[in-house]
């Protein structure tokens, strides 16, 4: 209990390097008791999650908009179908420059196309299974899908480094920040530890008070947000064996003689 009342104390000897230390530490240790949660995070934040993906449908004269929108409304995952009003006209204008010798059946000139709204929470699988049953309402002859598609604002925001970086790393890349973060915050309050553990060694005869400050708070941390995961159903083995290395290996470090040096 004393070495942990120190840990805690050595954090406060400098509010802000005790303040960025002990908060990476618990980030740091979250992310990898949590692993999964973050991974589901991260997917969640893509941009393709972000925005409505969709995909038009075309329909002649022969089939009802109306049946089409029903049975489409009625499929999971669709949010929403609207009319695009002037879609009928720029066929009219693409015929008319064909010349007037050039012409098409009525009913392949009445027709409509649709846009229909999806949840971006769906796979990639759902979305294609959606749009394969709506083509299923009308013959290939009366109704033609695009393919699904995803707002213009979904490819700019891909293009920025944040989301390009998440994409490629996932949730590794995010726990892998967050360790160097650690590690350069634990670098800013070693020297506060180191000097507190100096006074203490020389006149209460105690021994590596700073290394044993370090393991007993960072043991603590990992316990409470072990116990969490696992209560979460998060924690996996290999995460946990990852950060017992990671903080074990530092706090090994710390657990050398001491020399003063001021914070």
């Amino acid at each position: 209990m004393f070495y942990l009342k120190e840990f805690f104390k050595s954090l406060g000897e400098n509010l802000f390097r005790g303040f960025f230390f002990f908060l990476f530490t618990c980030l740091l240790a979250f992310s990898l008791t949590h692993r999964p949660w973050v991974a589901k995070t991260v997917e969640k934040i893509t941009p393709e999650k972000m925005v409505n993906p969709y995909f038009a449908i075309v329909i002649d004269g022969t089939l009802n908009p109306e049946s089409v929108r029903l049975a489409a409304s009625k499929l999971p995952g669709v949010l929403g179908i609207t009319t695009m009003a002037d879609s009928d006209k720029k066929i009219s204008a693409l015929v008319s420059d064909l010349g007037s010798e050039y012409t098409l059946p009525k009913e392949l000139m009445n027709f409509q196309t649709l846009r229909v709204i999806l949840s971006p929470s769906l796979s990639k699988e759902s979305l294609s299974f959606i749009r394969k049953e709506i083509t299923k309402v009308g013959s290939k002859d009366h109704l033609t899908a695009t393919e699904i598609k995803f707002p213009e604002v979904a490819g700019v925001m891909n293009a920025h480094p944040f989301y390009a970086f998440l994409r490629s790393a996932g949730d590794w890349g995010i726990i892998g920040v967050l360790a160097i973060l650690w590690i350069v915050s634990f670098w800013l309050s070693y020297d506060v530890f180191r000097s507190r553990a100096y006074i203490i060694e020389k006149f209460q005869r105690k021994s590596i008070v700073a290394g044993k400050a370090y393991l007993s708070g960072l043991l603590i941390v990992s316990v409470l947000f072990s116990a969490l995961g696992f209560l979460n159903g998060t924690l996996k083995f290999f995460d946990l064996i990852l950060l017992a290395m990671i903080f074990s290996v530092f706090g090994t470090f710390s657990l050398q003689s001491w020399r003063w040096k001021s914070a």
